[in-house]
């Protein structure tokens, strides 16, 4: 089967098997799901950037984009329209890594995304690209962190509801280079996803926050790093080394 339709049956488990209060599904954003694109199918190089979690992620008729579904602004709308699935894919295409809405295209995350893009695609934005992004959280908490907003019950709910997403996403899409932006407040997350992950050393950070990372179900090229929005406070030169040392590794 073909990659898109491999990730549709996995969404679909998704959709099935997440058992979610229906007060939380509520409160849930609706999941970000991925949409392989043709270049990235083609690409000899593609790379997935993974950040925390979605925020204001619901889609209705917009005014950039047309909206063929029902309106979708929780994981509660989720579960109960028909074709959520193919509605939640389409919009992750229609969004387009932020490029129609200027203050968002503007921020730490989308900035730090283009600039590793244009190491990999003739231009930074569009579709088209052998970049994609994801979350290793699918949805947001009222709107925000997870880590924030989330009770202890809540944040293991989502982990368990979404456990083993990403690992299955990176073995259909195989990505050459995996490029985590989610900051330390995240490594439980990230643990359970990868247990038994290695952190190895990168220029002497702390790995805990910044490493690269060894794990069966990860690329050799794979490392952690703080989210660009801290990076964004006096530290953007760690965006800069890691964008050289990917491209180091994989030359």
């Amino acid at each position: 089967m073909t990659e898109l339709q491999n990730l549709k049956d996995l969404y679909g488990q998704l959709k099935e098997g997440a058992f979610i209060s229906d007060e939380l599904a509520g409160r849930l954003s609706p999941p970000l799901l991925l949409y392989p694109t043709t270049r990235w199918k083609e690409a000899a190089v593609r790379v997935l950037l993974v950040g925390q979690e979605t925020l204001g992620w619901d889609f209705s008729d917009g005014s950039y984009f047309k909206w063929p579904y029902s309106e979708i602004s929780s994981f509660k709308d989720f579960l109960t329209v028909e074709n959520s699935v193919d509605a939640m894919m389409h919009g992750y295409k229609v969004f387009e890594f932020s490029r129609y809405q200027p203050d968002n295209y503007r921020s730490p995350f989308w900035r730090a995304y283009r600039q590793i893009r244009r190491n990999f695609d003739p231009e930074v934005d569009g579709l088209e690209t052998a970049v994609l992004w994801t979350n290793l959280f699918r949805m947001s908490i009222d709107g925000g962190s997870v880590v924030n907003n989330g009770t202890e019950e809540e944040i293991k709910s989502l982990q368990l509801a979404t456990a083993g997403l990403l690992k299955s996403e990176i073995e259909i899409l195989k990505p050459n280079v995996v490029l985590f932006f989610t900051g330390p407040n995240y490594n439980d997350t990230l643990y359970k996803e990868f247990e038994g992950i290695k952190l190895l050393n990168f220029m002497g950070h702390d790995p805990s926050r910044t490493a690269w990372l060894e794990h069966r179900h990860l690329p050799n090229v794979s490392l952690r790093t703080y989210h660009p929005e801290y990076l964004n406070r006096g530290n953007w030169e760690l965006v800069d080394n890691i964008e050289q040392a990917i491209i180091a590794r994989i030359s």
